[in-house]
């Protein structure tokens, strides 16, 4: 059973790969989406929410 972060994180790299591998924007859509709620999260480390808040950026601004 995988708690909600584990979730969260590997739903963020189905789609971040997704949009690797065929340029899908929709993908990054939704992977910033997901990075975006990890960056929030109190549960989580500050280095990894900053890592998960720094993807997110990169992802919206059309980096990727």
């Amino acid at each position: 059973h995988m708690d909600n972060n584990t979730v969260l994180i590997a739903g963020a790299l189905d789609h971040l790969m997704r949009h690797t591998l065929t340029a899908c924007q929709l993908a990054a859509h939704h992977a910033a989406q997901l990075l975006g709620v990890l960056s929030e999260r109190a549960d989580l480390d500050s280095e990894t929410r900053c890592l998960c808040d720094r993807m997110c950026e990169h992802l919206e601004a059309g980096h990727v």
